[in-house]
């Protein structure tokens, strides 16, 4: 199974699951610090999963440690963001390719009716749910590339952007304008046509970044720059 982008399997209930979501959509806001005792103590489970859930959140960039100094949810900060784009540019347009190249009809099937699906309760969801729709979509096209290294890459790097999304703006800025992103994917890849699906990747991407920017708050942004990270 590949991962997405937020991990919709995050609802497991297992500490690392929990920590994800809480530290993605704005839960736990920038610079809070994880209490390895006082998690276990709330999830109610021993300490060494809970270990185990914080160094894998440092692997992933979401949260920092710092020796004797404690363990803290990481800042976003605009070379951050900057650097996570561009790499994040070269390998979605590189999905575009495989996608084209290796989506099924059985697939095509299966994606026309989720997004059936979605479109009946879009108007109605929150932020955080259109985020999740956003998950599932990335996690559809991931299935569909079949190619596991680049697919748990792009992961890492869509967790990166949820988590400047969470922290630029609460996690309430409005999402609701991407399932023209996930149409036009639709009929992208029913035509094979990579240029035009590179183009919604693409265009998926920025506008991410655009919504992010649109909701910043200059003094954490400006702050994590000056800073140097630990």
């Amino acid at each position: 199974m590949y991962e997405d982008g937020l991990d919709t399997g995050y609802m497991t209930d297992s500490p690392y699951d929990l920590l994800l979501k809480r530290i993605l959509l704005g839960e736990y806001a920038p610079g809070t610090s994880l209490v390895d005792q006082d998690i276990a103590k709330e999830f109610g489970v021993s300490r060494t999963p809970v270990r185990e859930a914080l160094l894998r959140l440092k692997v992933e960039g979401l949260v920092r440690i710092i020796p004797r100094g404690g363990i803290f949810v990481a800042e976003a900060s605009l070379r951050l963001i900057r650097e996570v784009t561009e790499v994040r540019l070269v390998l979605e347009e590189y999905l575009a390719h495989l996608l084209v190249e290796r989506r099924t009809n059985q697939w095509l099937e299966e994606y026309r009716r989720w997004l059936m699906e979605v479109e009946s309760v879009w108007p109605s969801l929150s932020p955080h749910e259109w985020m999740e729709k956003d998950a599932e979509f990335h996690a559809l096209l991931d299935k569909a590339a079949r190619n596991e290294v680049l697919c748990n890459h792009l992961a890492l790097l869509r967790r990166q952007a949820v988590l400047f999304w969470g922290q630029s703006s609460d996690g309430r800025a409005s999402l609701q304008g991407i399932i023209g992103d996930f149409k036009d994917t639709l009929s992208a890849l029913r035509a094979r046509d990579f240029e035009d699906g590179a183009r919604v990747l693409r265009r998926h991407v920025l506008d991410h970044v655009e919504r992010i920017q649109d909701c910043m708050k200059p003094e954490v942004f400006q702050r994590n720059i000056l800073q140097p990270q630990a």
